[in-house]
């Protein structure tokens, strides 16, 4: 498994000041809020999981400032939920499951099937 990227101390100030608004203050640039001496976190647009080429260097398009209450912590939860998804895809893609061998009662892969008079007939 491939090391997580962070960003540098260069790209870290570039985001912060783009998130400073015009009075020097830390502002939330996924709602909006003023962050002022509140915790806020430096977070991938992109979460790192999902990205294919890690050859190159992060820069600070790849990031924003996100207030740690406000944005950060729904944003992590969201994003965690999308990475396990598309892990799952990926292994099933690759025939990581095997099918079951006992199909639900008259699903698609069960040899009967239920008519809508409630009549069973084999398929």
């Amino acid at each position: 498994m491939a090391r997580r990227r962070e960003f540098s101390r260069k790209v870290r100030g570039e985001i912060i000041l783009r998130a400073t608004n015009e009075r020097g203050i830390l502002v939330c640039e996924g709602c909006g809020l003023v962050i002022g001496r509140k915790p806020f976190e430096v977070d991938h647009t992109v979460p790192e999981e999902l990205v294919t080429d890690k050859s190159k260097p992060l820069t600070a398009d790849d990031g924003k400032l996100l207030g740690t209450d406000c944005c950060h912590k729904p944003k992590t939860k969201n994003d965690i939920r999308t990475i396990r998804k598309s892990d799952r895809v990926r292994d099933r893609d690759r025939g990581a499951f095997k099918p079951t061998k006992r199909p639900l009662p008259f699903g698609k892969k069960s040899p009967f099937k239920r008519k809508i008079t409630g009549e069973v007939v084999p398929r």
